[in-house]
């Protein structure tokens, strides 16, 4: 007897790596650094001028490596044809390879270019990357168009139906003046 198939995905080992890279991503876009405005432990300029050099190289390095780890995200779901979910890739700037965080990598407003205002369908999120200063524009409110092998197919019976009456008509037609 057979083993049943399991309802197994495709690729899930670069799924998987997507899934880490992304969340490795976001905590060290997020890690909270001790700042150097709370009390020194010691009086002397230079020691507190060093610790001060050494936060400041070390939240550099943990945007480099973040960065890194977006760029390899785009890298690993093109090299397996996989396509990262809507929310993972709004979440990319794909200009700077920052990892875009509202409030600390990006900011984020809510426009409308109709005029006035008035259409509410119209609103768009508007989201500034700080790094490149690069935007990116979301539709809000509307649902997104299905991919075209999940999409319904498009029915015109009352054109097929007449296609069919003139095809008909005209075959008569031919058979009839002969």
């Amino acid at each position: 007897m057979a083993k049943p198939k399991s309802e197994s995905l495709p690729n899930r080992h670069a799924y998987t790596r997507v899934s880490y890279l992304h969340q490795a991503a976001s905590y060290l876009a997020t890690v909270q650094i001790p700042d150097a405005d709370s009390p020194p432990n010691s009086s002397s300029r230079s020691q507190e001028d060093a610790q001060l050099a050494r936060i400041e190289n070390l939240r550099s390095t943990n945007e480099k490596v973040a960065r890194r780890f977006v760029s390899d995200i785009r890298a690993v779901s093109l090299k397996a044809q996989i396509r990262p979910s809507p929310s993972v890739k709004q979440m990319m700037c794909k200009y700077c390879d920052s990892l875009l965080i509202e409030g600390k990598s990006c900011t984020t407003t809510v426009e409308n270019p109709s005029k006035g205002g008035k259409k509410p369908w119209a609103d768009v999120m508007v989201t500034m990357c700080k790094t490149c200063s690069n935007v990116k524009r979301f539709p809000v409110n509307t649902s997104r168009q299905k991919r075209r092998p999940f999409r319904e197919p498009k029915t015109t019976e009352g054109h097929d139906a007449m296609v069919e009456d003139t095809t008909a008509e005209a075959s008569a037609q031919s058979t009839g003046g002969e």
